[in-house]
């Protein structure tokens, strides 16, 4: 008997890492795909007290409504691997959600501090499957997908998350939580992107979180003040997450979104205002060539330059 049980848990997790390959093989295809308008990536990733990872991969990107087949073929992979999840979480507009033993939150990071929320806008679709980690008896993969109409394209989020299941939290900080000190001085911070908000945590010398600060990359554009919040903020970030040379994801998502804000919103400014905005640039350019030189993200910010010089 133990050696059949053995065996039909051998069998449940083989077919959880083949559902996972076809869900992430699906997301390929699609993102592959020449209709597709990639609009964002980030890519979280920090190490947890035993030394594995714990992340979060975030793309943002487009379909136009003619291609409605590339939607399709997600939501097709999706309901063919939810049977294979451990927990399902399903909600599309006008309908009650349908879930097993899970709720709307996704949570990642060191000590489980960020989370993705699902459910919180009624005309948006939602999808997220989990399967335990078959190496890791701690871990566990979560796939979410979010998508809405919005003029004239499918609007979508693909999120991957791996990191500690929360129920098992507690267990896996008193197996490898570090013997406490009195030591609170930030030893570590580490910033990410999730879409338009760029959050910052803080680590002590035992992996602890001792604060997260969260700053908004973008606001409603109707004046130049709205314009200088926003670039204040951008600027902000970036000064901060130059000082890390594998933070490329989150460095060039900051200068691209930038580069846009000065080439569709310059007009709000006045000229004493540009002039202060592309002494900034300057001051980020030289900054970046002397700590973590980028050639592309140096053109950037030669391009935002220019649009504000017009």
């Amino acid at each position: 008997m133990k050696h059949i049980i053995i065996m039909a848990l051998m069998l449940l997790q083989t077919i959880a890492v083949s559902a996972q390959r076809n869900l992430e093989s699906s997301f390929k295809t699609v993102l592959s795909n020449r209709a597709v308008n990639i609009l964002s990536n980030s890519d979280y990733n920090v190490n947890c007290l035993d030394g594995a990872a714990s992340y979060c991969k975030f793309t943002e990107f487009l379909i136009p409504l003619k291609k409605e087949s590339l939607l399709k073929h997600i939501e097709s992979a999706i309901s063919n691997e939810q049977s294979a999840a451990y927990n399902v979480y399903i909600k599309k507009p006008g309908s009650s959600k349908v879930n097993h033993n899970v709720g709307s939150r996704y949570v990642y990071g060191a000590n489980n501090e960020f989370d993705v929320e699902l459910g919180t806008y009624e005309t948006h679709n939602y999808y997220a499957l989990c399967y335990k980690d078959e190496n890791d008896a701690f871990r566990r993969h979560a796939y979410i997908f979010v998508w809405f109409k919005t003029n004239g394209n499918y609007h979508c989020y693909y999120y991957h998350i791996y990191g500690i299941i929360p129920s098992k939290m507690n267990e896996y900080k008193a197996k490898y939580a570090p013997k406490p000190t009195h030591n609170s001085t930030i030893v570590h911070t580490q910033s990410f992107s999730d879409d338009d908000t760029v959050i910052t945590t803080s680590y002590d010398a035992n992996g602890r979180v001792i604060k997260t600060e969260s700053r908004p990359m973008s606001v409603m554009m109707q004046n130049d003040t709205d314009f200088m919040l926003a670039f204040g903020n951008m600027r902000a970030v970036f000064l901060d997450a130059i000082k890390d040379a594998e933070a490329k994801t989150l460095q060039t998502g900051i200068v691209v979104k930038l580069t846009r804000l000065c080439k569709e919103h310059s007009k709000l400014l006045t000229s004493n205002e540009k002039t202060t905005c592309i002494n900034s640039l300057q001051e980020m350019s030289k900054t970046m060539q002397k700590t973590n030189p980028d050639s592309f993200m140096d053109g950037m910010l030669r391009e935002a330059i220019n649009a504000l010089k017009k």
